[in-house]
């Protein structure tokens, strides 16, 4: 009996496949093989290969290693271990080997691939890729301009790419003026809150997400407080002496923002603090938790231990 070709392809691919599906439960498994991830990766076939093995249906093995690869992400992130990051890579560029005008492995596999800051050059390379074969989609030059933004420290080149995702169109409205600011210190926090929600709108693995979001909610608290303790400081311009508390300026009629986590604002008495500085009255109970759920790591504030 002739066997179908989108069968015969499945199969190919499921047989491709079945090395990463056995690491990604390799944590697990006591008797699995101890041959490290990137050993294995000189197995996995080249683009050529694979268009030459899929019979015509290259956008299907695309769609194929697609599945595997989001699959790959939803098990082992957050596990603490960045081994497997090397196939999740090959198996995006792969994908967009055999489909070059695949958008959403470009745009998805470039925001997992940096999601943690492991591997944010690979993820530049994904979105440098996307660039090439979707030159109007102004998403993957904002993409690298975050990397070099977020987790480069190199804001000049940031900005370079931020005018080219300008120049492209179809982006949000703040984009023409973005590339200015990245080149100030002034208003940094607003720069990176904006690349969070806008990376926020490209997540779609559940526990990738919730990182996103207490990463956005830790942005809006570091402005709150930024913007608390420039408060404290215009009172005691004002007065020469520090409030009674942190609220107290009020009574000088200096506005004091709210607290994003729903508290009030109260001295920090870290060890780090220096004097006048504030934080908020629910920090530790907002920030220790989340910090555990997400493996983001203890805190290790004083009060909070």
């Amino acid at each position: 009996m002739r066997i179908p070709a989108p069968v015969l392809v499945a199969l190919l691919i499921a047989g491709l496949s079945a090395p990463v599906i056995r690491s990604a439960h390799r944590h697990t498994d006591a008797w699995a093989p101890t041959t490290a991830l990137q050993d294995e990766i000189l197995y996995l076939p080249n683009g050529e290969f694979l268009k030459a093995a899929s019979l015509g249906y290259d956008a299907l093995v695309a769609d194929l290693l697609w599945v595997r690869a989001t699959a790959l992400f939803g098990k082992r992130f957050g596990e603490g271990d960045d081994d497997w990051y090397t196939w999740l890579y090959h198996m995006i560029d792969l994908a967009t080997d055999l489909d070059p005008t695949f958008r959403a492995a470009y745009k998805y596999g470039g925001t997992m691939l940096r999601i943690d800051g492991n591997f944010v050059d690979q993820s530049s390379m994904i979105f440098q890729k996307g660039s090439h074969h979707l030159p109007e989609e102004w998403y993957f030059p904002f993409g690298i301009g975050m990397n070099y933004f977020m987790h480069k420290d190199d804001p000049r080149l940031a900005a370079r790419y931020m005018t080219k995702a300008a120049e492209t169109g179809g982006g949000p409205f703040y984009l023409s003026n973005l590339a200015a600011s990245l080149l100030t210190d002034s208003n940094e926090l607003e720069t990176a809150l904006l690349f969070l929600e806008e990376e926020l709108k490209a997540v779609q693995e559940p526990s990738a997400r919730r990182a996103v979001e207490v990463k956005v909610l830790e942005t809006r608290y570091l402005l709150g407080v930024r913007d608390a303790n420039e408060a404290v400081a215009v009172f005691r311009r004002k007065t020469g002496e520090l409030p009674l508390t942190p609220t107290a300026v009020v009574e000088a009629g200096v506005e004091l923002p709210i607290d994003p986590l729903g508290g009030t604002w109260i001295w920090d008495e870290g060890d780090e603090a220096e004097d006048g500085e504030v934080r908020s009255s629910r920090y530790c109970a907002v920030f220790l938790p989340l910090s555990e759920e997400t493996g983001l790591g203890k805190l290790h504030i004083s009060g909070c231990e």
